[in-house]
């Protein structure tokens, strides 16, 4: 690994002999695939100037041939059709991802599809597993108008038919993956009230979409999905019909560490923009030498990126594990994480001056796309909150409440 000097694999190099069970032939893959994902972007370049629908064109594109050159399936196991390599993999490659674009966060590997793999039926499965593995889309549709935290109140409600089907109807809010989707995982209140999952197909009839326009996280189409009368087959129902929160809860105690990565990806590269700019206006002799802030500052940051980093690479470990600190480390993980790479990138966006401010510049992106990530997959006072309160409930009794339980009402919150 000592000729990683470049690119993430110089920050993840010192980290990788530390992963259990990684091996030079994982690391070697990590380097290709970064190698291979460069050679993309330079054919499908996603920079901001591009409109929103042609970026959405070009991502959507990596991610097919990245499945084309078997790079989408590294970290997939291989009973759900990947590569069978180890699942930690998913972590730095997503922060490879998060490096050279925090819009390629969906290049590789099975995304929210990973509840498909998980809990989906043999039929459900069989249809959408290939077709993800080939480079489609899967969404995920949980937030409505009342917030995203208050899953147990979804408005949107499945109505039993004569021929065995439900049909779902309501309208969920700032969805991403909006046009580019094959399928979206909806969350929902089962005819008994109990929140489940459902796999509905994104050319489903009476499924309308409604656009809006996001300040950060722009590579995909974003805004409303509503819902009328959709129908859902039994098999298309995820787990039970009871076992919606669990779901969640399980999921995103791997998802939210993933989310993590991508972003300390983009704070990374940041940090080396920033460095390499500083380093030539020493040497055109634009500056003298750097003054101490600077230094403290680059200094700091790259501590405080590791250090998050690492936690969110153990985050991840402990939800591969079904470990029963997963959802706590998953919560605090995100936030931290995210929160980390937003504080270092705006603080080393000052020791560029004027010119990390101009519209276009990767510093500016950067910044735009980690603040919508503190709202995304969960907003951080929830998250700190949640576990929060998970330490105390820890203290006061030893005993862990498992991800999954017996089937109950939809009562808790999500992120609370």
């Amino acid at each position: 690994m000592s000729g990683d000097t470049d690119g993430a694999m110089r920050w993840l190099a010192p980290i990788l002999p530390g992963m259990p069970g990684l091996m030079e032939l994982d690391v070697a893959r990590l380097r290709r695939f970064e190698v291979t994902l460069g050679h993309l972007l330079a054919k499908y370049p996603v920079d901001a100037g591009a409109p929103q629908e042609e970026r959405s064109v070009r991502l959507a594109q990596i991610r097919r041939d990245l499945a084309a050159l078997g790079q989408l399936a590294d970290a997939v196991p291989a009973a759900d059709g990947g590569a069978g390599r180890l699942a930690v993999l998913q972590a730095p490659l997503q922060f490879v991802c998060g490096y050279h674009d925090i819009d390629l966060r969906d290049s590789t590997g099975l995304g929210h599809g990973r509840l498909i793999a998980r809990h989906g039926s043999a039929p459900t499965r069989a249809r959408w597993l290939p077709r993800l593995l080939a480079g489609d889309l899967a969404g995920i549709a949980i937030t409505e108008a009342h917030g995203g935290s208050q899953v147990h109140a979804t408005t949107t409600t499945a109505t039993a038919r004569d021929d065995g089907c439900w049909t779902l109807t309501g309208t969920k809010t700032w969805i991403s993956r909006l046009r580019e989707a094959a399928l979206f995982i909806v969350f929902f209140a089962d005819p008994a009230g109990r929140l489940t999952a459902g796999v509905v197909d994104a050319a489903a009839d009476n499924l309308h979409r409604r656009l809006a326009v996001p300040a950060g996280l722009s590579g995909w189409a974003w805004g409303e999905l509503r819902l009328e009368e959709v129908r859902l087959r039994p098999c298309e129902v995820l787990g039970r019909p009871c076992d919606g929160m669990d779901l969640l809860r399980e999921h995103f105690a791997y998802y939210r560490p993933l989310v993590a990565a991508t972003a300390l990806g983009a704070a990374a590269y940041v940090h080396d923009r920033v460095t390499r700019h500083l380093r030539a206006r020493q040497q055109d002799g634009a500056i003298v030498d750097l003054r101490d802030n600077a230094l403290i500052t680059l200094g700091s940051t790259h501590a405080q990126l590791n250090a998050a980093l690492l936690a969110a690479f153990t985050a991840q470990r402990l939800a591969l594990a079904g470990d029963q600190r997963a959802e706590l480390w998953g919560c605090g993980a995100k936030a931290h994480g995210v929160d980390t790479a937003y504080a270092a990138v705006s603080e080393l966006a000052l020791l560029v001056g004027a010119a990390g401010f101009t519209a276009g510049s990767p510093l500016v992106k950067a910044a735009g796309d980690l603040a919508a990530l503190r709202y995304a997959d969960g907003i951080h006072d929830s998250l700190y909150r949640a576990a929060g309160r998970t330490l105390a409930a820890a203290a006061a009794a030893p005993s862990v409440i498992p991800l999954r339980g017996p089937c109950r009402q939809a009562s808790g919150r999500l992120h609370a």
